[in-house]
C-alpha cells in the first residue's frame, strides 16, 4: 500500500478544533477528511469539516430536545461522509443525546427508552447502520444498534455494556463489564476491568481483552490482557496477538491491518504515539514539540489523526499524512525495558 514504516516520512498538520477535553473530534474519513467541533461566540459548538486545508462549518445542532443541547461531540465518520455523536449541555456528559449528521443536516436520535439519562452514537458503517450505548435509569450503560429508524439492543451480557464501531459486513465491536455475581459464577473474580467482544451475525465472541476499532475483514484493534497493565493487541477469530510489549493500547485499524495508539515508554507515564504494521513491527510518531500525543484513528491511506499535548501546554488536534519530504520520521519503539525497571 505504502512504503514500510522505516523508510516512510510524515507531514503533520495542526488542525483548528476544540481540544480534546473539551467538547472537540475524533473523526477521520477515509479521504482524509477531518471533523470536529468549533467554538461559537454564544457558547454553543458548531461542527466543522477540515479537508486539504479547507474549513467548512457544517452548521450547529438543532435546538432538539432543548436550546440547552448545544455542544456536540464527533466519534465516527462512515465511508459515505455520515457523522455521528452526541449532543451535551454545559453540564457536562449527561444528560445527553445521540445525534447522525448526514446530507448536511442533525437528525437527534430519540431516547431509547424514556427514562434513559441518555446516549451516544460511536460507530457507524456505509449502510448507515449506527451502533453506541444509552445510558440507562440506573446510570448503567447498554449497547445498541439503530437500523432503518429503528433501536434493536444487542444480545451482550455484562453489567456495562457499550457499542464503540460497526464494519461494513455488520460487525460490532464493543466492550463490557462483569458484576460481581456474574465473576463469581463464572469463576472470574479477579477480573474487573473491560472484556471486549464481537458480535457478528447475531453469535457473539466474548474476548480476552479490549476493543475499539474494527477494519471490514475483521481484525480488531485493543489490548490485552483486560487487567493490570494492558498492552496493544489486534484481534482476529477471536485470537489477540500482543504488538506492543509496554503498557499500550491500540484504538485504530485500517484495511491493511495497520494499528495506531499509544503507549507508555519504559519508566515513564506519558502517552506516546505508535504505528504498527505485521510486516513491520512497531514504531513511534510521536510529532516533534509534543510532551504526550496518542492517534484517535487511522485510515486506508495511513493517514492518523491525533491529540495530545505540546511543550508549551497546548492541547491540538494534528492529521500525520505520509508524503516522501515529510517532517517526521518514524523512530523504532523500543519495547525492551531498562535493566532494574518495574
Amino acid at each position: 500500500m505504502y512504503a514500510g514504516f522505516a523508510l516512510q516520512r510524515y507531514d503533520v498538520t495542526s488542525l483548528p478544533f476544540i481540544p480534546f477535553s473539551g467538547t472537540g473530534g475524533e473523526a477521520l474519513s477515509n479521504t482524509g477528511a477531518v471533523v470536529g467541533g468549533m467554538n461559537n461566540p454564544d457558547g454553543s459548538v458548531s461542527l466543522a469539516e477540515w479537508f486539504k486545508g479547507g474549513l467548512t462549518d457544517l452548521g450547529a445542532p438543532p435546538g432538539l430536545p432543548s436550546r440547552d443541547f448545544n455542544r456536540p461531540r464527533v466519534f465516527g465518520i462512515s465511508r459515505s461522509g455520515t457523522i455521528v455523536g452526541t449532543l451535551h449541555t454545559p453540564a457536562g456528559d449527561l444528560p445527553s443525546r445521540p445525534f447522525v449528521y448526514e446530507r448536511k443536516r442533525f437528525t437527534v436520535l430519540p431516547l431509547m427508552h424514556p427514562s434513559d439519562l441518555g446516549g451516544a452514537a460511536i460507530g457507524v458503517n456505509s449502510q448507515g447502520e449506527v451502533v453506541g450505548y444509552r445510558h440507562t435509569a440506573r446510570n448503567r450503560t447498554s449497547a445498541w444498534l439503530w437500523s432503518n429508524g429503528t433501536y434493536s439492543s444487542l444480545p451482550i451480557s455484562g453489567t456495562n455494556v457499550v457499542a464503540f464501531a460497526i464494519n461494513s459486513g455488520g460487525a460490532i465491536v464493543g466492550n463490557r463489564t462483569l458484576g460481581f455475581l456474574r465473576r463469581l459464577l463464572t469463576g472470574r473474580l479477579h477480573c474487573t476491568g473491560q472484556r471486549g467482544y464481537v458480535l457478528s451475525q447475531g453469535a457473539a465472541v466474548h474476548l480476552n481483552g479490549f476493543v475499539y476499532a474494527i477494519n471490514d475483514l475483521g481484525q480488531a484493534a485493543g489490548g490485552s490482557p483486560p487487567v493490570g497493565e494492558a498492552m496493544a493487541a489486534v484481534f482476529k477469530n477471536g485470537i489477540a496477538t500482543v504488538i506492543v510489549n509496554l503498557p499500550s493500547a491500540a484504538v485504530g485499524i485500517n484495511s491493511a491491518a495497520d494499528a495506531v495508539g499509544f503507549y507508555h515508554p519504559a519508566g515513564c507515564d506519558l502517552r506516546r504515539l505508535f504505528i504498527w504494521s505485521a510486516n513491520t513491527g512497531a514504531f513511534d510518531l510521536t510529532p516533534d514539540g509534543y510532551r504526550s500525543a496518542q492517534a484517535a484513528a487511522i485510515n486506508d491511506h495511513g493517514q492518523i489523526l491525533g491529540f495530545g499535548e505540546t511543550v508549551g501546554g497546548e492541547q491540538p488536534y494534528f492529521l500525520l499524512t505520509p508524503h516522501p519530504t515529510g517532517v517526521l520520521t518514524p523512530k523504532p519503539l523500543i519495547t525492551a525495558r531498562p535493566a532494574g525497571a518495574r
